[in-house]
């Protein structure tokens, strides 16, 4: 039995599904199969994928009947994983060479079910563009911060599959609902290359009305897994994650309460309250300085001052404040 399955679904992707595959083949923890689901292409993926196929005995290929959308690949693909641990990547996404070699190690030596890393944003060319640091699932409330980089343990898909009508934000449902039973670990490591193009399907969701519809009914059914939390909170960090729609009023109404839950939610999962409150304060200094007029920035201000407080840059503490009181 293979150690780890890779599993990769694909529609149509042959612009970089070479360089994908060609990325995985390259690891230098070779012990792998990589199942590739394949949702009915109609460009040049299928025989792309079949040439792969003759050259390395790891690759299966299943192609689905009917196109069945990503979710619902993943948990086809999944379900005939044979390895111990499981991940899976993106058509035009690539694994750094130590990807597995490193991920493996943090499973094989620790009781963690979860282990993610820090990853690359590359361009269509391959450029590299920024790092992305994950951030701790303490922090999940607010953020899908797992990332695109990581390995788990076969008992957790056992216990969660994708929910195959959230396509689009079937990642952060899965580890909303996983952290609440299983544990994970944070490395500061980059060991994958997270491609942003104008075909991706990040980019479709800021382009295109009925993805982001679709992309905001998948979010308010993401949260609706923090039971714990009230409705009142549950859609202040919906705000949050969509802060076009961030309503003030609202805010200060039940600022007070939210806060609380939120605090306990982080505690409870042994998360650290200062890089909490530093993260909470970083987002509603954004949401301040990009949607508020001068009166709600001034409430905000006097009822949380520690948002000019040091722990920001001298050069953002100005910009606010001349926003408050220059014309």
């Amino acid at each position: 039995m293979p150690k780890v399955s890779i599993i990769l679904p694909t529609y149509n992707g042959q612009a970089y599904i070479e360089e994908a595959i060609t990325s995985i083949l390259n690891q230098t923890f070779e012990d792998f199969e990589l199942i590739v689901v394949d949702d009915c292409s109609t460009d040049h993926t299928p025989s792309l994928l079949e040439s792969f196929r003759l050259q390395d005995s790891r690759i299966k290929i299943i192609t689905n009947k009917q196109n069945l959308k990503l979710p619902t690949s993943l948990n086809v693909g999944h379900r005939m994983a044979r390895g111990e641990y499981l991940t899976w990547t993106s058509d035009d996404n690539t694994l750094h060479s130590n990807f597995l070699e490193r991920l493996v190690k943090v499973l094989e030596t620790s009781s963690e079910d979860v282990v993610y890393s820090d990853f690359n944003v590359i361009n269509d060319q391959s450029k590299h563009i920024r790092v992305y640091k994950v951030s701790p699932v303490s922090l999940l409330p607010f953020e899908n911060g797992i990332g695109a980089s990581f390995l788990y343990r076969k008992k957790v898909f056992q216990k969660f599959n994708y929910n195959e009508d959230l396509h689009g934000i079937e990642d952060y449902d899965f580890w909303v609902r996983t952290a609440q039973v299983f544990c994970f670990k944070q490395i500061e490591e980059t060991l994958y290359n997270y491609r942003i193009h104008r075909a991706s399907l990040t980019s479709q969701i800021f382009r295109d009305a009925k993805t982001q519809r679709n992309f905001d009914r998948g979010v308010r059914m993401v949260l609706e897994n923090f039971h714990s939390m009230s409705p009142k909170t549950r859609k202040m960090l919906f705000q949050f994650q969509r802060p076009d729609y961030w309503n003030w009023n609202f805010y200060f109404k039940i600022r007070k309460e939210a806060e609380i839950e939120l605090q306990n939610w982080i505690l409870e999962k042994n998360g650290d309250l200062n890089q909490f409150n530093h993260s909470y304060n970083k987002k509603l200094r954004s949401l301040l300085f990009n949607n508020a007029d001068r009166r709600e920035i001034l409430k905000a201000i006097l009822l949380k001052p520690q948002l000019l407080s040091n722990s920001y840059s001298r050069k953002t503490t100005i910009e606010i404040l001349k926003k408050l009181f220059v014309n």
